[in-house]
């Protein structure tokens, strides 16, 4: 496999200890500072790769949705040193209960190791792992030119920082182009790699595949966040969901202060426009669940600020690479949110995409690289995708998500370890 870098010298120089960075020689930018981007960014980094993250908003927004940080997502960023911030920040979850909308029990699981947590705080405590002078916020990304790998593996790089998308990315002087990323403000910065995990609706995904259009689910998610501290000790401990004819609420606890994340599933208003995520009045959601069991009315009585997220997924598609541009997380699969698992998926694919690119070569080496992420990510997020379209299909008919099927056995889900299928794809990279 090629060994040389576009500067002519193997990527690689030296070993990396966790906190060396930027010993590579191989230089990625991270087009998105959520969830998926940061844990790829700080997997790099800890091998030694140098990355840069731009992300579009000023700061971390302080409202948004709760998650549950499942066994397979916790196991990535606890082998990236976060454990200890996790474990004092999110809240443990023991069991999840199924219920009628009377409060009939249905099922009890054992949910292993779950934290439930606010996304924001999720990604702060990554974020802080990257440390200063990596992320830089209010960049917004427009466009991303695709590189080229059909010139030599040796070369200069120019450096240069044109600020005019054109297409193409940047010539090196030898034929070969690494991608480049364009900004609002006009300006530019190229990469060996460019990562694209902007999210569901990416303005810049286009640059690797033309992808099938948004699939509406037909649903929206009412979501907020109370004081459960005067709740009843089940519902500020365990993961409830109270299942309807044609709606569903879940709620469980998001920190060690007994703040509670709520989410009501309820069919999309005829006729509404299409819209990520706006708020609306509490007394939407109050109505929506009338009449059931009180301890919804418990919880949804002490709602203040609800936000309304019109769900949506994609049909899987290939390919999620071209040229040195990757996709990642909702930028590559978005998932429907039954299954909680759209945010672990994203850190998943960091751990992998990371041990890929450790010990890089030339720019062909690089795309085959690439294309194994691709090749072991990709039957793995087909597989959890459509399981969470059925599993909202069962939510829907009131069935709960063990009647029959794949999710009977969550094993495949929760038991996986996406730091060691990353080293074992890498593995087919190093000489026999």
């Amino acid at each position: 496999m090629p060994t040389a870098g576009l500067t002519g010298r193997p990527f690689r120089r030296a070993p990396a200890g966790p906190d060396d960075v930027g010993v590579t020689g191989l230089r990625v930018a991270v087009v998105g500072g959520g969830i998926g981007g940061a844990t790829a960014a700080l997997a790099l980094r800890r091998h030694g790769v140098d990355v840069a993250v731009y992300e579009r908003r000023d700061t971390v927004p302080p409202v948004g949705s709760g998650l549950g940080l499942a066994g397979n997502g916790y196991r990535v960023l606890a082998d990236l040193g976060l454990g200890p911030a996790l474990d004092a920040t999110g809240a443990p979850i023991s069991a999840m209960l199924l219920l009628g909308p009377d409060g009939t029990e249905i099922a009890r699981y054992d949910t292993g190791r779950l934290l439930g947590m606010r996304r924001a705080d999720l990604v702060r405590i990554v974020l802080d792992g990257l440390g200063t002078g990596v992320v830089h916020h209010g960049r917004e990304c427009v466009a991303v030119d695709v590189g080229s790998d059909t010139g030599s593996d040796t070369g200069t790089d120019t450096g240069t920082d044109t600020g005019a998308g054109t297409g193409a990315g940047t010539d090196t002087g030898t034929g070969t182009t690494r991608p480049v990323v364009r900004f609002a403000d006009g300006s530019s910065t190229e990469a060996d790699v460019v990562v694209v995990a902007d999210g569901l609706r990416s303005r810049v995904a286009a640059a690797v595949a033309t992808r099938p259009p948004l699939r509406p689910s037909g649903m929206s998610a009412l979501r907020g966040f109370i004081d459960g501290r005067g709740l009843p000790g089940h519902l500020a401990a365990d993961q409830n969901a109270w299942l309807g004819a044609d709606r569903h609420l879940l709620s469980y606890p998001v920190d060690q202060h007994g703040t509670v994340n709520f989410a009501a599933f309820v069919p999309r208003p005829a006729g509404s426009a299409d819209e990520w995520s706006f708020r609306v009045d509490p007394e939407v959601v109050r109505g929506a669940f009338a009449g059931w069991d009180p301890d919804t009315a418990a919880i949804l009585a002490q709602a203040r600020e609800v936000y309304r997220y019109d769900l949506a997924d994609r049909d899987p598609f290939a390919p999620w690479a071209r040229a040195g541009v990757v996709l990642l997380g909702d930028a590559a699969h978005p998932m429907l949110p039954h299954m909680g698992q759209g945010a672990n998926q994203a850190i998943e694919d960091g751990a992998v995409l990371a041990a890929l690119l450790d010990e890089a070569g030339g720019p062909a080496d690089v795309a085959d690289r690439l294309a194994a992420y691709e090749a072991t990510r990709r039957p793995r997020t087909d597989r959890v995708q459509g399981q969470s379209r059925r599993n909202g299909e069962r939510f829907a008919g009131a069935r709960h998500p063990t009647s029959g099927g794949e999710n009977d056995d969550l094993s495949w889900v929760y038991g996986y370890d996406a730091p060691a299928a990353g080293r074992d794809a890498a593995a087919a990279f190093r000489p026999v």
